[in-house]
């Protein structure tokens, strides 16, 4: 058992940078390439500190039995790892690991497999492990020990003040490009909208120019056929009324259809103003959507390489382009592939 503040945080940093180490081995076995796979870019990850803490702290007195060992470690590294994804999502609005896919899980922050992990790894820990590290700690000089700490732990606090700026900017990144992606969505519907409402509309104006053209020579030679029979006189005098209103039928039909065209020029010309606009803002959309989405951060993608099962609880569709665009396969498609390309 740690005595004072001093030697809790030795414990802390050293089991931290030992399961640093150990996702690290993990993930080479498992991809066969180095990944960092801490929260942090520092070679820590501190759920593995508070993680061996809170077991040592609650369990030495039961260390003894190992069945007892095993089931507290079990329990209580599996509560830290739901508490720790579930604060981490609130506060980040991003899942950092997923075991959906894996059996016996709950709501994919833990999973039996890995929990017995856990378990396993704490007994292992207790009972072999940390006398060794604590007789180390305690050989350590305390003002070199002091000395050390404060380097490691500025270090510590400075890596996590980065980790959080960068994760705030990559999601606002991921957001930014959300309403852009939006955007061009929406004008593009728009401009396809504005050319099949103008289209349609030059063809109803049309259709309807040509519905009462029709209909009125209908008219015109309806009324020639009922004047067939009348007398001469009258015959006459109807049909130079006719002719007269025929005539003066044709004038206003040539006046309609040289409004009608001069109609579908001004709606093709303001159309055409109209898209060109559309144009512009989608192009400029488009290339500020490319600019965001091939801008290099090593921050960014060394979290996507962290934790491929990451999902975005806002913008995960952008997200998984992202992971597209960096070639981010998540755990176990590496080393299928490497057995597809064998």
């Amino acid at each position: 058992m740690p005595q004072n503040f001093y030697e809790l945080v030795w414990i802390f940093i050293i089991y931290a940078f030992l399961g640093w180490c150990t996702e690290v081995s993990y993930a080479a076995l498992d991809t066969g390439k180095f990944v960092n796979r801490g929260f942090l870019n520092g070679p820590y990850c501190p759920v593995y500190g508070c993680g061996v803490v809170i077991v040592i702290a609650a369990l030495t007195p039961l260390k003894d039995n190992l069945l007892i060992l095993f089931a507290g470690s079990f329990f209580l590294t599996s509560i830290l790892e739901f508490i720790t994804g579930y604060i981490l999502e609130k506060v980040f609005h991003n899942q950092w690991w997923d075991y959906s896919d894996k059996p016996f899980n709950i709501k994919g922050y833990v999973c039996l497999k890995f929990s017995i992990y856990w378990g396993l790894a704490c007994t292992f820990i207790m009972d072999i492990l940390h006398p060794i590290i604590y007789s180390a700690i305690t050989w350590i000089p305390f003002k070199v020990g002091v000395v050390i700490l404060v380097i490691i732990m500025s270090g510590f606090v400075i890596d996590l003040c980065v980790t959080v700026s960068t994760i705030l900017k990559f999601n606002k990144r991921l957001k930014v490009m959300e309403e852009i992606a939006a955007q061009i969505h929406k004008l593009s519907d728009d401009i396809g909208s504005n050319i099949y409402e103008n289209v349609t509309e030059v063809i109803e104006k049309s259709e309807e120019f040509q519905e009462t053209h029709m209909e009125l020579m209908d008219k015109i030679n309806e009324t020639k056929e009922n004047i067939a029979d009348l007398p001469q006189t009258t015959k006459s005098r109807l049909t130079e009324s006719t002719e007269n209103i025929k005539s003066r039928f044709t004038e206003s039909t040539e006046s309609a259809k040289s409004r009608l065209a001069e109609s579908t020029e001004n709606a093709k010309s303001q159309l055409a103003e109209s898209l060109a606009a559309k144009k512009r803002e989608l192009e400029d959309l488009s290339e500020r959507y490319d600019k965001l989405y091939e801008e290099k951060n090593f921050g960014f993608k060394r979290l996507m390489k962290a934790f491929p099962n990451m999902k975005s609880r806002d913008n995960n569709e952008i997200l998984e382009k992202f992971k597209l665009h960096f070639d981010i396969r998540k755990n176990g498609e590496d080393k299928d592939k490497n057995d597809k390309d064998e």
